[in-house]
């Protein structure tokens, strides 16, 4: 392999995308959050008949609230790892903050977002999209929001008597509101509106993209998905930044076992969490 090209002989490559502390925050971000909705929303709505069944399954309510605190705790804790992570980077000046290859939204986010909707009709040509693109900037800056909202209420709940030494009592009511109803917005975010489309029901990725878990895909995939962030790192020399070697054959087989596992569960858990809201309805 030679810098600058992805050409190499009898060789498989792949894409770095994500490093090992991503990938771990991204383990992190999914159990905290199957914690947190699969013992939470079940309050919201007592009354269906898989809520009980749930709660009955995992030994009632205080065992409940025991793994919702606990799942609590691992949202802080990636939400603190992953702040200080982008502290680190601005100080150590890794790279600039306001670009077309930061994961901070820009003017291009704007004008890829018009273009797709374009190429969705039939107006236009698909935009060539960079490192990140406009859902994924959607997706953590809205997982930064909903972590302050839903924890920061979460916490004056979970500690009343030092909530209410410094607010009136009346905010918990307020903590109530806000951290129910955002939470089942991010649950629809993730499960419906956004994420799970995006992430693994687009055709390139469809029925699941392995990356967040293996953190490489094959670089035809790459330079596909990619085609601007490959063209700048081809034109400035730095490919092989990015394009390595691929894993041993076990070590692609293992994390394509895992992507399955958490695929399956994650469909379980979306059904669940459809039905404990329409059941209420319907019966």
């Amino acid at each position: 392999m030679t810098t600058g090209t992805v050409a190499t002989e009898g060789v498989r490559l792949v894409y770095r995308r994500f490093s090992a502390f991503h990938r771990f925050n991204h383990y992190l971000v999914m159990t905290s959050f199957f914690g947190l909705v699969l013992t939470g929303l079940p309050l919201k709505f007592k009354d269906s008949y898989f809520s009980q069944q749930l709660m009955n399954a995992i030994g009632g309510v205080e065992a409940a609230g025991f793994i919702h605190r606990t799942s609590a705790v691992l949202n802080i804790l990636y939400f603190v790892l992953e702040a200080g992570y982008m502290a680190w980077y601005v100080a150590a000046r890794k790279g600039p903050i306001f670009s077309d290859d930061s994961i901070v939204p820009g003017k291009k986010d704007w004008q890829d977002m018009k273009g797709m909707f374009r190429w969705f009709f039939g107006r236009g040509p698909k935009p060539a999209l960079n490192r990140f693109t406009y859902w994924e900037k959607f997706d953590y800056w809205a997982l930064f929001a909903g972590t302050v909202l839903i924890g920061g209420s979460g916490l004056m709940m979970w500690f009343p008597e030092a909530t209410t030494r410094i607010l009136p009592g009346v905010t918990l009511n307020v903590a109530l509101v806000i951290h129910s109803n955002e939470a089942f917005l991010a649950t629809g975010v993730i499960f419906i509106f956004v994420h799970f489309f995006s992430a693994h029901g687009r055709p390139e990725s469809f029925p699941a993209d392995q990356v967040i878990f293996s953190g490489y895909l094959p670089v035809e995939h790459y330079v596909h998905e990619r085609p601007l962030e490959y063209e700048n790192r081809l034109k400035d020399g730095t490919l092989d930044q990015v394009v390595t070697l691929a894993p041993s054959p076990q070590r692609r087989r293992m994390f394509g076992w895992i992507t399955a596992a958490v695929t399956v569960f994650a469909f379980l858990a979306a059904t669940y969490t459809f039905l404990l809201i329409i059941w209420p309805l319907v019966f």
